[in-house]
């Protein structure tokens, strides 16, 4: 009994020296990391990046330094272009008071670590881990001058979606290309200016959503325009010139209409009917088909009530206001323009 109770004795002794000198030890750890915390709070932690650059374990003077040496500070002081399809916008740092501030990036850095439970902290301290984070660029501006050069850059770059025309305004001939509509995303393009303040790359690429025309250039057809001026019926394709001839129009007191016709009818070999005007009261009530018929071969009829462009045997004629409304071409021009167009093509007349 008695050698029972020694023998516990000495178990119990040995066990409380023991939890002694683990305690001692574990106050010993947390005063060293304590210590470790203190000593090193004005240095950056290990595995500390900044663009790539390794900062871990330097002071923050030396950080500094080694930010200053390393990045293309030159590259991040120019001004950004915004790009989209070929066409850019620039946008001038000072326009919105931008730049990169190293020293609160160094700040950052340094407090880094003091973002994590301080036990995870230490564990990385005791198995000399990093904490492998790339903390970005600071980049200060001013958010009330971004926003006013986000809205004044979407209103200069949304645009509604345009068909292309061949078209008349008054007595002007409008040729419009074809165009797409733009929507500018300002949200988005906010985001992608502020990464690329902390980027080299000064090219800013806009998400801008595109919208497709329902005619572009290659779906106008076909289009008549008679230019009364210049004696001259130009035919065009698609927007493109296909073919022009020179044509005679009305005189002063039968003047050939200005506006926007179309073919209605066609007809070869046709059959001239006197319209029963003041001009052709002396002629006869119809001229068949040949030589004397005053439409010639071909002709097209057009939407403007008695005008016809078709052919004509008087070819002196052609280039010159004689006509009593019609558009007169030469026998072989109006034939060939017989062959090029159908019922429905416009015809503008100005």
């Amino acid at each position: 009994m008695i050698f029972r109770m020694r023998a516990w004795n000495i178990v119990r002794h040995f066990l409380l020296a023991v939890g002694l000198v683990a305690l001692s030890l574990f106050l010993l750890l947390i005063v060293s990391f304590l210590g470790l915390d203190l000593a090193y709070a004005g240095h950056v932690f290990r595995g500390v990046y900044v663009q790539g650059i390794p900062i871990g374990g330097l002071s923050r003077e030396e950080a500094l330094e080694k930010l200053r040496s390393e990045l293309d500070l030159e590259a991040l002081s120019r001004d950004l272009v915004l790009e989209f399809d070929g066409n850019i916008w620039p946008l001038p740092l000072y326009e919105i008071d931008a730049y990169v501030d190293l020293e609160e990036t160094v700040d950052r850095a340094v407090a880094a670590s003091r973002q994590i439970p301080f036990y995870r902290r230490w564990a990385n301290r005791a198995a000399f881990r990093g904490l492998e984070r790339d903390i970005g660029l600071v980049v200060r501006y001013d958010a009330r001058k971004l926003d006013e050069f986000l809205s004044e850059l979407e209103s200069t770059v949304d645009r509604p979606p345009l068909d292309a025309e061949i078209r008349l305004e008054g007595k002007r001939l409008i040729f419009q290309r074809s165009r797409d509509g733009w929507d500018l995303d300002a949200d988005l393009a906010g985001e992608s200016i502020l990464k690329a303040l902390a980027s080299p790359d000064r090219v800013v690429r806009l998400q801008i959503e595109v919208t497709k025309p329902q005619v572009s250039d290659d779906q106008v057809g076909k289009v008549i325009v008679v230019d009364k001026t210049n004696h001259r019926l130009t035919l065009y394709n698609n927007m493109e010139v296909e073919r022009q001839y020179p044509v005679a129009v009305g005189m002063p007191s039968w003047p050939t209409p200005t506006g926007t016709f179309k073919i209605v009818t066609k007809e070869r070999n046709p059959t001239w009917v006197n319209p029963g005007t003041s001009w052709a009261a002396n002629m006869p009530p119809y001229i068949p088909p040949g030589p004397g018929n005053p439409l010639g071969t071909c002709a097209l009829g057009t939407s403007a009530p008695g005008v016809f462009i078709h052919g004509t045997y008087s070819s002196w004629s052609i280039g010159y206001s004689v006509s009593h409304g019609c558009i007169r071409m030469y026998i072989r021009d109006a034939e060939d323009l017989f062959e090029r167009v159908q019922i429905g093509t416009p015809v503008l007349i100005y």
